[in-house]
């Protein structure tokens, strides 16, 4: 009788020694609090890290694709015309019309091969029979901050062109849309995408540069 007592009461002492006490539970729930702090202040940091990122990879990725559909000869939609130059438009000024670029979009457009470059259009839908094929709209805080040259010019806007058989890049750039082309001996276009911040501690930045060679590479 007494073993069996025994044994149960070591059993109801091991049960008990299991448990949490009250010190123990409020050092977890601390722990807890503190991480959870931490992570929802530094929330917007990431997100707005984030969205730059995808917007500078959506670009570059968009440049890319309008290389390949020249070097590709790809017709115009619709047609048989093969012979197209392709390119993409960005400018840093604020939005006058939805084909026109700003620091808040840029669109892809398709242009006769002897000209090369983007023609303005009064429209403002993107498609045939201007020349826009595809416009993006930056929706987040991100802007398209500064568009420079090699020689360290600062441009209001570009248009980098690709036509077939070449890969290299052909540049025009405009101080306002009315202005002919200024295409001049440029061999890079750096373009400077931020998070839209003023506050230069929380500033970021990314660069998409672009050779007269066709080559396309991120920076921070």
């Amino acid at each position: 009788m007494y073993k069996i007592s025994t044994k149960i009461n070591n059993l109801f002492k091991t049960s008990i020694n299991k448990g949490f006490t009250l010190v123990e539970l409020m050092v977890v729930i601390s722990i807890f609090v503190i991480i959870s702090g931490v992570a929802i202040f530094d929330y917007g940091n990431f997100r707005s890290t984030v969205s730059l990122q995808n917007l500078t990879d959506d670009i570059a990725l968009s440049i890319r694709k309008a290389q390949g559909f020249a070097i590709g000869a790809r017709a115009v939609s619709g047609t048989t015309d093969f012979n197209k130059s392709y390119g993409m438009h960005f400018s840093t000024l604020d939005i006058l019309n939805q084909l026109d670029g700003s620091k808040k979009s840029f669109l892809m457009f398709n242009s006769d091969a002897s000209n090369k470059f983007y023609d303005y259009n009064t429209d403002t839908v993107c498609g045939s029979p201007n020349e826009c094929m595809e416009l993006f709209k930056i929706s987040t805080a991100d802007i398209i901050k500064e568009i420079k040259s090699d020689d360290g010019s600062v441009l209001n806007s570009i248009d980098i062109s690709f036509k077939r058989p070449d890969s290299k890049a052909f540049f025009c750039s405009r101080s306002t849309k009315v202005n002919s082309c200024d295409i001049r001996n440029i061999s890079r276009v750096d373009i400077t995408i931020s998070n839209g911040q003023t506050d230069s501690s929380k500033l970021k930045t990314r660069v998409i540069s672009v050779q007269n060679t066709g080559q396309i590479s991120i920076s921070q």
